[in-house]
């Protein structure tokens, strides 16, 4: 299987044991995670990729392969990599969110109440500057022509860059939808990932179930699948089991907030306790999961997108992905439908730069080809 792997950091050196001569006192060789997790194969992976964690950042991994789940945790113990239980711990999963609306959409097309072709135009009473024939497929598959973030910013009273998305409201978006929109592409013409497009689909889809985004979530996804530590609003987090984020730096920065046309986007906070029970459903052959799953629009050959999930296609592998990043976590979620293999990592440490970012993505790819050519 052609998958790229890359060898970021070499292993950790084990400490040398050292003893007093005669006193029968001893000074135990201190652990390492070779000590901590059982499968030496995964070691060596995790510390050939994260080995220079910072100290403050934990990783939660789950390792899928048929009907056995293994769960890794994992953390910097004074520089030092140490396994440590973290499978209910909490952490953003960031733009994996976009997976979720995706299913919400197919809910609402599975009974009737939303069309994959109906438009953008039709959602609003005013008309639209430009992009009112955008459709709800295109908005999931980010084939819209919207940039990634709305052009408007400047409109929100207090913007903080540091919690982006907290105070952009209705009003904002209905005031760049009728002033300031411009598309960088012709709808349906090409690929250009959107936040904005996302919030706006999640919106749309929230006001025509009559509820908010999260009772969408909650009924039509996390409930059903007793995904208990799931959900878009810090409030609802449990604090004892909610995750500090991490810049590039270890510095720790605040949870990011939502709203109603941005949620949709990347506000879910869950735990691969749970997203292993997405996963699973994911794995069954049920017509309101089956759908985001098909290709709807090729990127590039062997690399396309479906409703929220991204499809890669090499040789007979048929593999659903989504990353996530926001500014104090990053992580990455792998699909073999078809083989029941999957990849869940999580880590508190910041998705908006390549620093961390591409390690926990090279982590999680290195997890599933050691797994798919088994």
């Amino acid at each position: 299987m052609k998958i790229k792997t890359m060898t970021i950091i070499a292993s950790i050196c084990s400490i040398i044991f050292s003893s007093c001569s005669n006193d029968d006192d001893s000074i135990d060789t201190p652990k390492t995670l070779k000590d901590d997790i059982e499968n030496q194969e995964f070691v060596k992976i995790i510390e050939d990729n994260v080995s220079d964690l910072p100290k403050n950042v934990q990783i939660a991994i789950a390792v899928i392969d048929n009907e056995s789940t293994e769960y890794i945790g994992v953390y910097n113990n004074n520089s030092v990599l140490r396994g440590t239980d973290n499978t209910d711990k909490i952490f953003e999963i960031g733009s994996i969110t976009k997976v979720f609306t995706g299913i919400c959409l197919s809910k609402l097309v599975s009974t009737n109440n939303a069309i994959l072709t109906e438009t953008l135009q039709s959602q609003f009473a005013f008309p639209l500057l430009n992009g009112g024939d955008i459709n709800l497929l295109q908005l999931a598959n980010h084939t819209s022509g919207l940039p990634r973030l709305p052009t408007n910013i400047d409109e929100v009273v207090g913007f903080n860059s540091n919690d982006p998305y907290a105070d952009y409201t209705i009003n904002h978006l209905e005031s760049y939808l009728q002033n300031h929109v411009a598309l960088n592409s012709v709808s349906g013409a090409q690929y250009e990932y959107s936040n904005l497009g996302m919030g706006m689909l999640g919106d749309i889809l929230s006001k025509k179930a009559n509820t908010s985004y999260e009772e969408l979530l909650q009924s039509q996804i996390f409930e059903p699948l007793q995904m208990t530590n799931s959900t878009t609003l810090l409030e609802n987090v449990d604090a004892t089991k909610l995750v500090t984020g991490r810049d590039e730096n270890d510095n720790a920065v605040p949870h990011w907030n939502y709203t109603d046309v941005s949620t949709a986007g990347a506000s879910i906070k869950s735990s691969v306790i749970d997203l292993e029970k997405f996963v699973r459903k994911n794995f069954e052959n049920d017509l309101v999961y089956n759908l985001p799953q098909e290709t709807t629009f090729e990127i590039a050959p062997g690399f396309s997108v479906g409703l929220g999930w991204h499809i890669l296609e090499v040789d007979d592998f048929k593999i659903l992905n989504h990353n996530g990043g926001t500014s104090g976590f990053s992580s990455e979620l792998k699909v073999d439908k078809n083989n029941k293999k999957a990849v869940i990592v999580l880590a508190n440490v910041s998705g908006l730069t390549d620093t961390y970012s591409k390690k926990i993505s090279e982590l999680a790819t290195s997890l599933f080809e050691n797994i798919s050519l088994q």
